[in-house]
């Protein structure tokens, strides 16, 4: 990360994703602690270059949003960092209950008929 000039990813605010980590980055188990401490300091940055609410300012920040896009492989720690965190939160989820079987998250419905 030292390798990054000073102006990319800069960002005021930390950045929190409490819907899909509600305990934090550092307590998700998907992450590192230097990833965790990346995406604290930097995700609001990455989140909005991802999204194209912000125009990239330096050379990194440019070819993010060209890995952002999926023309470009990561590279670096950061595009490594926030491929972890996007695979993370496209994650299927699988909910239990103690009263019934096991149900995935989906928009799709499945039915298991034995009258064929």
């Amino acid at each position: 990360m030292s390798q990054i000039q000073a102006k990319s990813f800069d960002s005021p605010k930390k950045f929190f994703d409490d819907v899909n980590f509600a305990r934090g980055f550092h307590r998700s188990g998907d992450f590192t602690r230097d990833q965790a401490q990346m995406l604290e300091n930097m995700g609001v940055a990455l989140k909005a270059l991802h999204d194209g609410t912000r125009t990239p300012v330096t050379d990194e920040e440019q070819r993010f949003v060209e890995f952002a896009q999926q023309t470009l492989a990561p590279t670096n720690a950061v595009e490594r960092t926030w491929a972890t965190y996007i695979n993370a939160i496209a994650r299927k989820q699988i909910y239990f209950t103690a009263s019934s079987p096991a149900t995935a998250e989906s928009d799709s419905e499945t039915s298991d008929n034995d009258d064929s």
